[in-house]
């Protein structure tokens, strides 16, 4: 499968660099250019372009509202290039909740970092996305490794939730979490793949928009029942005891990992200090992320819940969780809402 982009940035240096890129990789196909908005509408409906990549600030037509006319008539992923700053990253959380599928900050696409490799990552995650969502019924005929059998998550003995997500993750996670309240009998993490800046953004986006209270994760700090901690962007969280309660370590971690924060790292440290006492949420997202970590904490007792397939922006960590037998429960969104609603009571 070719897929096919539409590049669109008021900057025809910055155009350049992403089509001179897209156009190494035989499985990607530039079909156009776009200098703002308005010419980004046209071209879309024109074009119907498998992938778009948009910049958020242009003339005659921001990009947010190009996406929105773009989705009104056409279910086209957009990827939004975001800057990195505090006010970017509200307005890329704007751009998501408007119907962006993922992002990247435009200032870290640096041919030698490892923004551009996931940009073209990114871009074919949601291509393959689309032909995996159109034949529904094939889909969910397909034979799936059973989940292991459903093990009760019972309030009393719950002492920690985590829910993981990346591509898709933001609307998703506001989606379970609206129907949450804040009487949980432990506290929340949320490991969302996010860089800096973005992620206390996204705690004060989801206090506007859920019961529970949201807060970006400090270093040293002692978790408190019925509160969310989300991980900070750039860094990994662990978790370590501090009596009956965890407290949160957060450490600039330089092992190469592509994900900062990593779900397997805080599933991981969850398993050693909570075990049987964690229920992880693993929703959509690309690639496998939480799987190691999922292993270790499956092995511990812990329960892990998946989000159903044909919800997901792209069901990478999910089914890999699933393929490796690690499900307990496959569930729709409001469903986990729901369940998570009944363990508040």
């Amino acid at each position: 499968m070719t897929v096919s982009v539409l590049v669109v940035d008021d900057s025809s240096f910055f155009r350049g660099r992403i089509i001179k890129l897209l156009q190494q990789f035989s499985s990607l196909k530039v079909v156009g250019e776009a200098s703002n908005g308005k010419e980004a509408v046209e071209k879309a409906l024109r074009l119907q372009p498998d992938v778009i990549t948009m910049d958020y600030e242009m003339p005659v037509m921001d990009g947010i509202s190009a996406l929105i006319e773009i989705r009104r008539q056409k279910a086209v992923p957009v990827i939004m290039l975001s800057s990195l700053t505090f006010e970017g990253a509200r307005l890329t959380l704007k751009a998501l909740e408007a119907g962006a599928a993922d992002f990247l900050v435009k200032s870290r696409l640096d041919i030698k970092g490892h923004q551009y490799p996931l940009l073209v990552e990114k871009i074919l995650a949601l291509g393959k996305a689309i032909e995996v969502h159109e034949p529904v019924a094939a889909q969910r005929a397909a034979v799936l490794p059973k989940p292991v059998p459903v093990r009760t998550v019972q309030p009393s003995g719950l002492r920690l939730i985590v829910v993981a997500a990346s591509t898709g993750g933001p609307l998703a996670i506001r989606e379970v979490l609206s129907l949450v309240p804040a009487s949980l009998p432990c506290p929340l993490i949320i490991v969302q793949h996010m860089p800096e800046r973005f992620t206390q953004a996204f705690a004060e986006r989801l206090t506007e928009h859920c019961p529970m209270s949201f807060s970006e994760a400090r270093d040293m700090e002692t978790l408190q029942a019925g509160r969310a901690y989300v991980a900070p962007g750039g860094k990994q969280l662990l978790l370590q005891p501090q009596g009956a309660h965890l407290q949160c370590r957060v450490v600039s971690e330089q092992d190469g990992r592509l994900y900062r924060p990593s779900v397997d790292v805080t599933l991981g440290s969850a398993a050693k200090v909570a075990g049987s006492g964690t229920l992880a949420l693993v929703l959509t997202g690309m690639g496998d992320d939480g799987t190691r970590g999922g292993k270790l904490l499956h092995a511990a007792g812990g329960r892990i819940w998946v989000q159903e397939a044909s919800s997901c922006v792209v069901n990478g960590m999910p089914q890999s969780i699933r393929n490796a037998g690690l499900a307990d429960e496959v569930l729709a969104l409001a469903e986990m809402g729901r369940r998570l609603s009944q363990l508040a009571r």
